[in-house]
C-alpha cells in the first residue's frame, strides 16, 4: 500500500510533534529530614522552607502530606526529583530520601530469654521482679490490632496511667473500641497513599485485617490467655513478654504493593506521635534492605 504525499506529511508532522513534546518527570514522595529533637518546630516553618523551593506557600501545602514537629524535625512531600536534589543540598537538611516500602518481620518465644521453663515461672524470674511489666506502656508499629482479642481484655485492670496522652482513632470505625488495656490506637496511611494512589474509607481504621500486628502486639504485651490454640492445635497459655503492660497500636502497614507494606513516611509519623503520646517502649517488627542511617526511617525514629 502506497501512502499519498498528504498522508506522509501528516504522519511526519505527528511524529515530529511527539518528539518535540517535553517529558515531564512524575513526582515521587520523599522524606526530608532536618534533624533530631527540635521541640517547638511549627508546621508553618516547614511550609515556608518548602515554599522557598516550590515558589509559594500554597504549592508547599499541596505537596506536603506529613509535617513531623513533635520529636522529629522534617516532613514528607510529593516532589520532582530535581527539587528533591536541590533541597538535599541545603545546609539545614540532614537527608532527603524516597518514601520506600518495608516488609513485616516477626519474633521468637520468651522461653528463649529464660522468663519461664516449660510453662513454670520461677520466683527469681525477671517477670516476678518487674511485676510482669505492670503499667508500662508498649506501642507497636505494625498492621494495627484486633481489639476483641482476649490478649487485650481489660479485666482486673485499674485506671489508665495519667501520663498517657494518646487517643483511640475510631471516628470512622464505630465498632473499634479501646479500653484500659488497649489504651490507644491510631493509623497512618498518607505515605502509603502517596505510593499507591487515593484510598477509600476502608483504610480509615486501626483495625488489623492481616493479623501480624495483633500477633506482634500480643507477643510484646498481651495478657495471659489460658487454653489458647490454633484450630485446636498447639494448646497452651498465650502470653506477652510484659503481660501486665498497657498497649497501643500504630497502624503503618497496609496491603502489600510490590512486596512492601509499610512506608517510610508513615513509619516516621507514627514514631513522632507515639513518643508524644507517652509510650515507654516501642515494638517495631518491620524493616528492609540495609541503608545509611540518615536515610532509614526506623533508625531515625528509634
Amino acid at each position: 500500500m502506497r501512502l499519498s504525499s498528504a498522508t506522509l506529511c501528516l504522519v511526519t508532522f505527528i511524529v515530529f510533534s511527539l518528539l518535540q513534546t517535553p517529558a515531564f518527570a512524575a513526582k515521587r514522595s520523599y522524606v526530608v529530614y532536618l534533624g533530631g529533637h527540635s521541640h517547638g518546630t511549627e508546621t508553618e516553618s516547614h511550609y515556608d522552607f518548602l515554599g522557598s523551593f516550590l515558589g509559594s506557600h500554597e504549592h508547599a501545602r499541596e505537596a506536603m502530606f506529613y509535617s513531623y514537629t513533635r520529636h522529629i524535625n522534617g516532613f514528607a512531600a510529593n516532589l520532582d526529583d530535581e527539587v528533591a536534589a536541590e533541597i538535599a543540598r541545603h545546609p539545614k537538611v540532614v537527608s532527603v530520601f524516597l518514601n520506600k516500602g518495608r516488609k513485616l518481620h516477626t519474633t521468637r518465644s520468651w522461653e528463649f530469654l529464660g522468663l519461664e521453663q516449660n510453662g513454670f515461672v520461677a520466683s527469681n524470674s525477671i517477670w516476678n521482679k518487674t511485676r510482669y511489666g505492670e503499667d508500662t506502656i508498649i506501642g507497636n508499629l505494625d498492621t494495627g490490632v484486633w481489639p476483641e482479642s482476649k490478649s487485650f481484655s481489660d479485666d482486673a485492670y485499674g485506671p489508665i496511667p495519667s501520663k498517657w496522652k494518646g487517643i483511640c482513632q475510631n471516628h470512622k470505625d464505630a465498632g473499634f473500641h479501646c479500653n484500659r488495656k488497649l489504651i490507644g490506637a491510631r493509623y497512618f496511611n498518607k505515605g502509603y497513599s502517596a505510593a499507591v494512589g487515593k484510598l477509600n474509607s476502608s483504610f480509615d481504621t486501626p483495625r488489623d485485617k492481616e493479623g501480624h500486628g495483633t500477633h506482634t502486639l500480643s507477643t510484646a504485651g498481651g495478657n495471659m490467655v489460658a487454653k489458647a490454640s490454633v484450630f485446636g492445635f498447639g494448646k497452651g497459655t498465650a502470653k506477652g513478654g510484659s503481660p501486665r503492660a498497657r498497649v497501643a497500636a500504630y497502624k503503618v502497614c497496609w496491603p502489600p504493593v510490590l512486596g512492601n507494606e509499610c512506608f517510610d513516611a508513615d513509619i516516621l509519623a507514627a514514631f513522632d506521635v507515639a513518643i508524644h503520646d507517652g509510650v515507654d517502649v516501642l515494638s517495631v517488627s518491620l524493616g528492609g534492605e540495609p541503608t545509611v542511617f540518615f536515610n532509614d526511617s526506623v533508625a531515625i525514629g528509634s
